[in-house]
């Protein structure tokens, strides 16, 4: 009888062993089959497009649908912000950013335009009739373009060749002088290189134009990596990004009269020569480390904060902490997806640029944003 039940003990212990590995054999299937299925829908991109210069227009990465089911699964908040909010201004909203796919680049070794799969959204603003996104190739072997969207329907028009292989990152629009500003370096320093709206307009790429001409090349030496700037009220706030300690925040008022009129000086001018000005800024703030925007609305400051594939930030501080923009002190905090770059205000609305639909970043374990999004702010001081 012992035997027995011993025997009966056994069997029941194997069939146990048996069934457990027959159910773990089930979940693991089961969550391949998962992974499989979000994998293929993650690299089953929209059908190409293509303008008549070779860049795509298409979404890099996902439709429009799917991508909206993403944000407000993960990022609920976020979401109602953007697409159950009313909006003040469409203008930007869900625009396809261009070139995710393919560009057409200036290559340093061929010496003409080639088709690249490596570019790299940085910044956004809105000039004139405009919408303006800047990218870089991250393997800095072609030029950093400018993308020219239409700002009635977000079409793309053309891309801008940009001398060098700068990171390109942020770019700003001073309607008053209709000057183009972006950030970028100069002589191994951090610069500021502009260009008119006029020749904004008029550039086709060509043999004898193949590279937008600047009007002002303004280097930084007291700020180490120029990575943003924006502009406000007849000034332009400039940041730069540090990895691992403070950034800075320099406000550079534009001169509307005199000698240096329309381009970025200040009492501390210490020397001019040919086209290159060292200016040194007023008005410096403490910021955060990794901020990669900065955005005006009203009496609010707004800065965009990302690193890595971890979740980015919105940091919403009053205009009078602008000497003390410390993550501790801000009002209001919005967590977003990985990989926000610049922000840009207009009319009510925050476009938000995203980094991760480019190749070199995008990936499934994030929600990949290959559109700019347009949320409303009042909604995302109030979320």
């Amino acid at each position: 009888m012992g035997k027995r039940i011993i025997t009966i003990g056994k069997n029941f212990f194997i069939f146990l062993v048996l069934a457990g590995l027959a159910t773990g054999g089930v979940y693991i299937f089961k969550t391949f089959q998962a992974h499989t299925a979000i994998t293929k829908k993650f690299n089953s991109r929209p059908s190409l497009k293509l303008a008549k210069d070779g860049t795509s227009i298409s979404a890099g990465h996902h439709s429009l649908a799917y991508l909206k089911k993403n944000l407000n699964k993960k990022y609920p908040d976020f979401y109602r912000a953007i697409y159950n909010t009313p909006k003040r201004s469409y203008i930007g909203s869900d625009v396809i950013v261009p070139g995710q796919v393919q560009t057409k680049a200036y290559s340093f070794t061929k010496n003409k335009l080639t088709k690249i799969r490596t570019m790299t959204p940085q910044g956004i603003t809105i000039a004139g009739n405009y919408i303006l996104i800047t990218a870089y190739d991250s393997t800095h072997q072609h030029s950093s373009v400018i993308y020219v969207l239409s700002k009635k329907n977000g079409h793309y028009i053309k891309t801008i060749q940009v001398k060098g292989s700068p990171h390109l990152g942020g770019i700003a629009y001073d309607p008053v002088a209709k000057n183009i500003w972006i950030t970028g370096s100069q002589g191994g320093q951090s610069a500021l290189m502009s260009f008119t709206y006029q020749d904004l307009k008029d550039y086709h790429y060509s043999k004898k134009l193949q590279f937008i001409t600047y009007n002002h090349v303004v280097s930084l030496p007291t700020i180490e990596r120029a990575s943003t700037v924006t502009y406000d009220d007849n000034q332009l706030l400039v940041g730069f990004f540090n990895t691992y300690d403070k950034g800075r925040i320099v406000t550079y008022p534009i001169p509307r009269v005199g000698q240096f009129k329309d381009t970025i000086t200040s009492d501390q001018i210490k020397a001019t020569t040919g086209t290159a000005s060292w200016a040194s800024g007023s008005g410096a703030a403490a910021m955060d480390r990794q901020i990669q925007g900065v955005a005006v609305y009203g009496d609010w400051i707004i800065l965009s904060q990302s690193y890595g594939s971890q979740d980015s930030k919105l940091y919403f501080f009053p205009a009078s902490a602008i000497n003390n923009l410390d993550e501790s002190k801000a009002d209001k905090v919005i967590t977003v997806p990985p990989y926000l770059e610049q922000i840009y205000a207009y009319q009510g609305q925050l476009l938000l640029l995203f980094e991760s639909g480019a190749s070199k970043y995008a990936k499934d374990s994030i929600v990949v944003v290959d559109r700019v999004l347009s949320a409303n702010i009042n909604a995302l001081l109030g979320s």
